[in-house]
């Protein structure tokens, strides 16, 4: 009784906080033609309190895939130089040119892997109703640790073919981070001011195709609170569990308080 007394004003805290946080999502990869640039409406029913984050979100794309998630090379991507064929054995099917054929070390993916391979490029830009755009920050997308000590650029000297231009990109870090389910979302920018209530234009470079998964793309605005974004389940878990508890804390109490357990009744003992 006593978790059900303490995790129920919990939950109801927690999913109270989860409703404070404004959320709009707009699928556009049915309504935009792949390789084009074209324009999506969304529309904000409530204010929006800065910092809105912009995401991108991506369904039915299986980044935890074993195979997918192994494929990289951290010594790579830290900028060290890897001229051992071997080493990269993680990365197949994506080491070298000629479908791997290739084991000179100017011929090595930079970085190799199936992650940096397939990495999402769309991009978009946001504007209000009267086209007046809106500056999205990029600087600070990423983990901070990320940026310190996982990615940095190889030198000029370095062998190999350059897959990603910028290995400190932040909009590649955050891609390398992979998501732990099918349907997920990825920090693209934060604006630094707030949005009012009104429609919005969101220009989009559709370049990544999803047709080959069955995969659907969307753009995000969120803003957030002192328990992250909207996720309304951790308090519903806490509301469920905690009722549940309560009510059999009530269920024996009352079955103690009407049929007690007689003290030392040696009926209850195994004398086997």
């Amino acid at each position: 009784m006593t978790v059900g007394i303490v995790f129920i004003p919990i939950g109801v805290v927690i999913f109270l906080a989860s409703n404070q946080v404004v959320e709009v999502s707009q699928r556009y990869d049915a309504d935009c033609t792949l390789g084009t640039v074209c324009k999506i409406n969304l529309h904000l029913p409530h204010t929006m309190k800065e910092p809105v984050y912009m995401y991108y979100k991506l369904d039915n794309f299986y980044q935890n895939h074993r195979r997918y998630v192994k494929s990289r090379n951290d010594k790579q991507l830290r900028g060290e130089p890897v001229t051992n064929f071997a080493d990269l054995a993680d990365c197949d099917p994506r080491r070298s040119l000629n479908n791997d054929g290739s084991q000179s070390s100017s011929d090595f993916y930079l970085p190799c892997g199936l992650i940096a391979y397939s990495m999402f490029n769309d991009t978009f830009q946001l504007a209000r109703n009267d086209k007046t755009p809106i500056t999205l920050r990029k600087d600070g997308i990423a983990w901070p640790s990320d940026m310190e000590t996982r990615f940095h650029n190889p030198s000029r000297s370095v062998p190999g073919v350059r897959v990603i231009s910028d290995f400190e990109d932040e909009d590649f870090a955050n891609w390398m981070r992979n998501a732990g389910l099918p349907s997920f979302r990825k920090l693209y920018r934060i604006i630094d001011e707030d949005l009012p209530a009104g429609n919005y234009t969101v220009r989009i470079a559709n370049n990544y195709p999803v047709s080959s998964f069955s995969g659907q793309k969307s753009v995000v605005l969120s803003t957030s609170s002192w328990i992250g974004g909207k996720n309304p389940f951790l308090g519903y878990a806490f509301i469920i569990i905690g009722s549940l508890c309560f009510v059999l804390g009530v269920v024996f109490a009352l079955k103690h308080k009407i049929s007690p357990r007689k003290p030392g009744d040696l009926s209850y003992l195994d004398r086997k």
